[in-house]
């Protein structure tokens, strides 16, 4: 008996695939996209993780950084405490900064430090001990100033305006992103500049008695229990607030950014190699129901049930294994400019650029898998096939009528195109599913991606229009009490409100946590408060405001007590009065007599409201020119750094969306085709029967797009769900990101996914012009 070779049937794969060489590239350019995908995000994501561990490394970030209590005394309760490699005490302190014609609150800090959280200098040197008036400015506000070495600044002492010169430029592990606290994570980058100095300058500088920081650096061979006793013994010593390296804000920043990027990044690519399975499935069982005479054939002359699965299996390796050998190439391509990107935006002084075996042999894995999975069942079907059956064509009978296909031959009001269209959604269930399944990933693919868009919209909408109301605040030296009306007074302002900001540490059930206390008038015009189900509320006579991530931080509820000590004040009792849902940031909000009873070393200054079209340069200059203001932010500035923060993220939505929208027609497309090429059979006999090309072309329309248009309500719930689970991963206590789709979104996705099921229907025409009825009744008579 003559057994066909492998051989044989290598080529018999070969031709068949160039036969269908228009489905076979669209499901390798899926895979392709898919694998692209992962293999560039997770490599990006680790060497930037990579990166930012060398730089903190290099420079020795402080594992723990305490405030409040004695820093000498705690320094000494943890230094010989096992798994501690250095610890160091410093100053630290926002102060206000005058640099050329703007005014800011900026930071000074004691840049002696025994060797943690140095410093990495780009440009000029350290300042010279002999020369008092020397700092060392760090490069975000280098930038953004202009400052180069022997630019001059002035700093406010608590008494007098000191001038100092740049004698370097330099980096900080501490602010790869510039970020002032977790609650500022964002910020007018011309608010806020950090210059180093001399511990015994930033004292001076800083107008305190000492040191008010501890720094500590763990060994890297340190246990976890070895870190949780030094943080025992650092709250013991009498810190209010032991900050870990994860909760460094510009660290948090980061991986929070870093972090929702990721979850994302494995997200989309899982979807593609979905789609693409999903697409060589419906292909390959095609394929399979076509060639049954001939699988009849070969297992009638000997062939082996496993060379048949081999054969078939081999289709889904072939089609996946060129998409995934080129999604790999690809993707390291791809790597290297997104993480060169990344840090040359952000600044971070080391940039590790790795291509890791192990992530591409991990995603060639995965594409080949998508094809072996896609085609098992399929083939092992195939193997099934009893071969007397097969030869004689039993296998290819319709499937007998249900109850809703001869129910529909009832309805004589129908034109009969339509009810051929309705019989045949049910007759062919498996063809209807496989259209279905392929309009839901293709709208979880565009409503994920618009949905992100469209929510982070509304979140800056959100928390600059309805939150902080203000256009733009100043912060005003001690003892200024007659700017109100001055401001009152500029052409352009609408009007002015008093505020108060004091860094403070609130306290609970043995947690902590920095934050800002915002003092503002009870009857508070420019600050919305919103309540976590979505009402407003006022500010409470008694007791204060949270932002709501703060009843998860320290377990607590409405009416528990918290222990809030101010910078530089003492701990206060105060009782929470309620939650606020704010998209930034988790801040502490009180009336401003409550403010004044918590106390502490706060800045005052003022909320401002602008006219309609207003010149906002003109007024910040103006503003700034006033005796008493130290410091003006813009909002609309914050805004636009916001914006600059979720700039990568921004990049990748809109490339999945774009992707999302190309991949809609792939597997539409390829399952429609496949759908159609099933039915030459069935086509060629209605030809012969009489039926029109024309009426043929409208039943096959009107059946795939019913089919795409019951799919649309599971695929809009499933679209939503998917972009609802990648906005949770950018949620803590710095984001709230809520979804907000709207319904012009949806609308505008299932109107894509429809138009590119009806583009999708041109085949149909040429398919059924092209069906040689004479050759497909012969067949059918052999």
């Amino acid at each position: 008996m003559l057994v066909p070779s492998n051989r044989v049937l290598v080529r018999k794969t070969g031709r068949d695939l160039r036969r269908r060489a228009a489905q076979m590239a669209a499901i390798a350019v899926t895979v392709l996209l898919g694998l692209l995908l992962f293999v560039a995000s997770y490599d990006s994501f680790r060497n930037l993780e990579t990166s930012y561990r060398q730089t903190y490394e290099r420079l020795h970030l402080a594992d723990f950084t305490t405030r409040g209590g004695d820093p000498l005394a705690i320094a000494a309760a943890v230094r010989d405490s096992a798994g501690v490699l250095r610890v160091a005490t410093r100053t630290q302190a926002d102060v206000p900064m005058s640099i050329g014609a703007t005014k800011l609150v900026g930071r000074i800090t004691g840049s002696e430090t025994a060797g943690i959280d140095e410093i990495d200098l780009t440009a000029g040197n350290l300042p010279d001990p002999a020369h008092r008036d020397q700092v060392v400015v760090e490069h975000h506000a280098a930038q953004t100033f202009g400052l180069t070495v022997g630019s001059r600044l002035r700093i406010f002492d608590g008494t007098e305006w000191r001038q100092v010169t740049v004698s370097g430029v330099a980096r900080s592990a501490e602010y790869l992103w510039p970020a002032r606290s977790r609650q500022d994570i964002v910020g007018d980058p011309h608010a806020f500049a950090v210059v180093f100095a001399p511990q015994a300058v930033a004292v001076s500088l800083a107008a305190q008695p000492g040191p008010n920081q501890t720094l500590i650096e763990m060994s890297p061979t340190a246990t976890t229990s070895e870190r949780d006793r030094v943080v025992d013994r650092l709250r013991s010593a009498g810190a209010a607030a032991v900050e870990p390296q994860r909760e460094q804000p510009s660290n948090a920043a980061l991986h929070e950014d870093l972090g929702g990027f990721s979850k994302i990044a494995v997200g989309f690519p899982a979807l593609f190699l979905i789609a693409a399975a999903i697409a060589e499935y419906v292909l390959i069982t095609r394929l399979v129901q076509a060639e049954r005479p001939i699988i009849g054939t070969l297992l009638a002359v000997g062939a082996r049930r496993r060379a048949v699965i081999g054969h078939y299996v081999g289709y889904g390796i072939a089609i996946t294994g060129l998409g995934a050998l080129f999604g790999v190439l690809g993707g390291f391509v791809v790597t290297s400019a997104v993480t060169a990107a990344y840090t040359r935006q952000i600044g971070i002084p080391d940039t590790v650029v790795e291509h890791r075996m192990a992530t591409a042999v991990i995603g060639f894995a995965l594409g080949l898998l998508t094809g072996v999975i896609a085609a098992m069942v399929p083939a092992i079907g195939a193997a099934r096939i009893a071969p007397a059956a097969a030869m004689r064509g039993d296998g290819d009978r319709p499937a007998p009528a249900g109850r809703f296909a001869r129910r529909t031959a009832r309805w004589q009001r129908l034109p009969v195109v339509a009810r051929m269209a309705l019989r045949s959604l049910t007759r062919g269930r498996r063809r209807t599913l496989a259209t279905m399944t392929g309009t839901v990933l293709a709208l979880v693919l565009i409503l994920a991606s618009v949905g992100m868009l469209t929510s982070m919209r509304a979140m800056l909408n959100v928390q600059f229009g309805t939150v902080q109301q203000e256009d733009a605040t100043v912060l005003v030296a001690p003892g200024t009490t007659d700017l109100q009306p001055r401001l009152r007074s500029v052409p352009g302002v609408a009007a002015v409100e008093p505020t108060t900001m004091t860094p403070v540490t609130v306290a609970a059930n043995g947690d902590s946590y920095s934050t800002t206390l915002t003092g503002l008038p009870a009857q508070t015009t420019m600050h919305g408060f919103r309540d976590p189900d979505g009402g407003t509320r006022q500010l409470p006579v008694d007791g204060v405001l949270a932002g709501a991530p703060l009843a998860a931080k320290l377990g607590v509820g409405i009416g528990d007590i918290l222990t809030v000590t101010p910078a530089f004040g003492a701990p206060r009792q105060q009782r929470l009065a309620g939650f606020v849902d704010e998209p930034l940031g988790t801040v502490l909000y009180a009336t401003d007599a409550t403010a004044h009873t918590i106390g502490g070393l706060g800045t005052n200054g003022y909320l401002l409201r602008f006219a309609p079209g207003v010149d906002r340069n003109t007024l910040r200059a103006t503003m700034t020119e006033l005796p008493g203001v130290i410091a003006y932010t813009d909002t609309h500035a914050l805004q636009d750094q916001v914006e600059k923060f979720l700039g990568l993220l921004w990049i990748f939505i809109a490339v999945m969306l774009i992707l999302g929208a190309t991949l809609a027609f792939t597997v539409i497309y390829v399952t429609m085709t496949v759908n159609l090429a099933e039915r030459t059979t069935e086509l060629a006999t209605l030809r012969a029967a009489g039926v029109s090309a024309r009426r043929l072309t409208a039943a096959l329309a009107i059946e795939n797009l019913t089919a795409t248009l019951l799919a649309v309500p599971l695929g809009l719930a499933a679209g939503i769900a998917a972009a609802c689970a990648f906005l949770r991963s950018f949620t803590s206590d710095m984001f709230d990101i809520d979804l907000a789709i709207g319904a012009i979104p949806p609308l505008l996705a299932v109107a894509a996914v429809v138009a590119a099921a009806a583009l999708s229907q041109l085949p149909a025409g040429r398919l059924v012009q092209r069906i040689d009825v004479a050759r497909v009744v012969r067949e059918r008579a052999r």
